[in-house]
């Protein structure tokens, strides 16, 4: 197989890093949602070339992520991803309870 057969482009195999650099990104953009859930049109917004794909690796290296279903600003119902938050810990290395708003006696 000559050389030229590979020159378009396609069936290229990743530069070295591009994968991790494109799951950091992946887990960065989860990590500052605000919103609840990012969908795989923001994700591609973004320059995320396959979000499925990425998601589904940093679900092997063991992040909780769930798929969820989202409306989109149109009204259609779409899919996103929410990356489980981490309990917060106290500052001895506790977890710390979560707050509740119980009133009464």
């Amino acid at each position: 197989m000559s050389d030229r057969a590979n020159s378009t482009g396609m069936n290229r195999a990743p530069l070295p890093g591009e994968g991790d650099r494109e799951l950091a990104r992946v887990l960065a953009l989860l990590e500052a949602d605000d919103a609840g859930a990012i969908t795989i049109a923001a994700f591609r917004e973004r320059g995320i070339r396959v979000p499925a794909q990425a998601v589904y690796t940093l679900q092997l290296a063991g992040y909780a992520i769930d798929r969820v279903s989202c409306t989109g600003p149109d009204g259609h119902r779409t899919l996103g991803y929410r990356l489980h938050r981490a309990p917060q810990r106290s500052p001895d290395g506790i977890f710390a309870p979560k707050q509740t708003n119980h009133q009464g006696g």
